[in-house]
């Protein structure tokens, strides 16, 4: 079975590849360059991706603990 980090790097590909390294860097306001050196989606980024409708945080970064138990 895959790490959730594996599949957090697999998916950050999808998100890539759904809108595009460029447009999704404009979305987000930030450069190019930067979305290219993503190993995964950063926290705050995924979240950004996640309201914008289409993916939600919990599949873009599984390997986070967005509800810990306390």
């Amino acid at each position: 079975m895959a790490s959730t980090f594996k599949i957090a790097q697999e998916r950050k590909r999808e998100v890539v590849n759904t809108y595009g390294g460029k447009k999704l860097s404009k979305m987000l306001g930030i450069s190019h360059p930067a979305v290219s050196k993503w190993k995964v989606v950063p926290p705050f980024r995924a979240y950004q991706i996640a309201k914008l409708g289409d993916f939600d945080i919990e599949y873009i970064r599984p390997d986070l603990d967005l509800n810990p138990k306390r």
